[in-house]
């Protein structure tokens, strides 16, 4: 059966402690704008800006959208150079990864069934074949999945997917009703020749992009343009924006204080029974307070069971910085980080939810970084609002857990290398269901509330005002000397990932307090104490202002 973790470290017990000064890697980002659609690369090539972008391991580069190392329509890539010239081109028949929506005449009961396929492969199979026997003969294969992922609102296409108020009642302990799938959403692979054919086939309600998902880490190395060591003009920033060389790392005690958490600590309020979702690559059960999570049997990563030095670790250490006393549940994607390993992590959480109410907020640091060109790719998750991955988010948050999202490293000043042009700075940096309305997006600061210069910029591509808020980072508490991530890895917790889990720990300490608050009371709430950028009441790269949890909890109690 699908493995779920109950044991429960005690969160006191974690090793946060003063540390030494910190180390700053300084690496930057490269290429500059070319003419319309293109850049010019450190070498002089102009490239077009929605062809290529790294891989953020060192694989093959890929092209926006598509897996990195899987072939290309233009023929098989080579690491760091593009596609083959067509001299060097073997015959291969190019695939694509893909979500197939289907619909779900048989699924009545819509989380029974996903239940059923997470806790045995057979049934996965089975539900797998059910569900793609519209499609018989046209050569599309199941990727790694948990077993075809139900919808509950919908229909695809409509400007506002209507989600079901049944939804709401998986706020209580006590089991909820089952509901009836309106469709089902499948993870494949297919031959890019076949897709106009599996569009028209009977039954198949979409086609969707199943793109790979980039961890937001901090200033991360420029993989695809060779320009470590270089700094870029941009980095000559204003002193409001911290840039190459960021301002050194600070302790956590540090944060603590800028956050405001010893008003509500004082008050008995350190997160005890609130449990935070981690969606991320997996989480060291050994070191942090895991007490659940999800993957089907078999998967290739199960709860727990990620080294201290992942990313979900680190994003496990940033809640308990605000909220010691909270529980996690690890929600490792399934294999790649893609968007149907996201879409299953996230029925995953409303499975749960139905069940017994929990978790009560997730916190997601994953994101693109980069834009494909609208018009070759419409359905893009960066393009598309009614792309299956957004309305499971939307289903998530119905169901009354809160979804924090980090807003992105690819600001304008000193965008992390990772980061492609056509994704790069205002109005192009925040984007799929980081930009959701019904989420909140957190943007990043150093401890002196300065943005940080790689901090992705509003206005978002679906939502304007996005991101809600900025949240510190740059700070010692996984990463760091004496710390248990160390620093072989990195030197401390860093980019819009550190900041949205640390947001995350800040609103369990506010539901700790007033456990029935909504996802919309919260972020009211949170922005109601948030420190003000500026005179604007909204600023692109700081949201409505700077957490600070003290004052919306005194805005909270003034209310009552």
């Amino acid at each position: 059966m699908a493995r779920e973790i109950h044991s429960l470290p005690d969160a006191s017990s974690l090793p946060f402690s003063p540390v030494p000064p910190p180390f700053d890697r300084g690496e930057p980002a490269g290429g500059t704008p070319g003419s319309a659609g293109s850049f010019i690369t450190p070498e002089g090539e102009e490239r077009p800006s929605n062809e290529w972008i790294g891989s953020p391991n060192g694989a093959p580069a890929a092209r926006i959208g598509q897996e990195p190392g899987r072939a290309s329509p233009r023929g098989p890539s080579r690491p760091g150079r593009g596609p083959m010239p067509r001299s060097e081109e073997t015959i291969t028949m190019a695939r694509t990864r893909v979500l197939v929506e289907v619909t779900a005449d048989d699924h009545r009961e819509g989380f029974a069934a996903f239940a059923e396929a997470a806790s045995s492969p057979d049934s996965a199979r089975r539900q797998l074949d059910r569900a793609l026997g519209a499609v018989a003969g046209l050569g599309v294969e199941p990727s790694e999945s948990a077993g075809p992922i139900p919808l509950f609102g919908g229909p695809p296409g409509a400007a506002d997917p209507a989600v079901p108020r049944s939804l709401r009642a998986f706020a209580g302990p006590e089991t909820a009703a089952d509901l009836a799938a309106t469709s089902l959403v499948v993870p494949a692979e297919v031959e890019e020749s076949r897709l106009e054919e599996l569009r028209g086939r009977d039954g198949v309600l979409g086609v969707w992009p199943n793109s790979p998902q980039h961890l937001l880490r901090g200033a991360e190395p420029d993989l695809l343009r060779g320009t470590e060591g270089r700094i870029p003009a941009p980095a000559r920033a204003p002193s409001a924006v911290d840039c190459r060389p960021f301002r050194e790392a600070v302790e956590i005690e540090a944060i603590r204080e800028a956050l405001g958490v010893g008003a509500l600590w004082e008050a008995g309020f350190r997160g005890e029974d609130v449990i935070v979702g981690i969606i991320d690559e997996g989480i060291d059960g050994d070191t942090y307070p895991v007490a659940g999570g999800f993957a089907p049997e078999g998967g290739s990563r199960q709860p727990g069971t990620a080294p201290v030095t992942s990313h979900g670790s680190m994003c496990a250490a940033d809640v308990l910085v605000a909220a010691p006393d909270a529980r996690l549940y690890d929600y490792p994607f399934l294999g790649v980080p893609d968007s149907g390993g996201a879409l299953a992590m996230f029925q995953a959480v409303l499975d749960r939810r139905r069940r017994d109410g929990t978790p009560h907020l997730t916190t997601n640091s994953y994101g693109f970084v980069g834009v494909p060109d609208r018009r070759t790719n419409p359905r893009h998750e960066i393009h598309d609002i009614d792309h299956p991955l957004h309305r499971k988010v939307r289903e998530v948050v119905a169901s009354g857990v809160a979804c924090f999202f980090a807003a992105g490293n690819c600001g304008e000043q000193c965008a992390s290398g990772a980061c492609h042009p056509s994704g790069t700075g205002p109005g192009r940096s925040i984007h799929a269901s980081n930009s959701l309305a019904e989420v909140i997006t957190v943007a990043a600061v150093n401890s002196r509330c300065e943005r940080v210069g790689y901090s992705s910029q509003g206005p978002g591509m679906f939502e304007r005002e996005k991101p809600d808020l900025a949240a510190f980072t740059h700070f010692f508490a996984n990463f760091g000397p004496d710390r248990p991530g160390g620093t072989d890895e990195a030197p401390y917790d860093s980019g819009t990932s550190a900041a949205a889990p640390l947001a995350a720990g800040a609103a369990a300490l506010l539901l700790c307090a007033a456990p029935d608050l909504s996802p919309d009371d919260l972020r009211r709430i949170l922005l109601s104490g948030a420190k003000p950028a500026g005179e604007a009441e909204w600023d692109p790269g700081y949201g409505r202002g700077v957490l600070d949890v003290a004052a919306s909890y005194a805005a909270m109690t003034e209310e009552d």
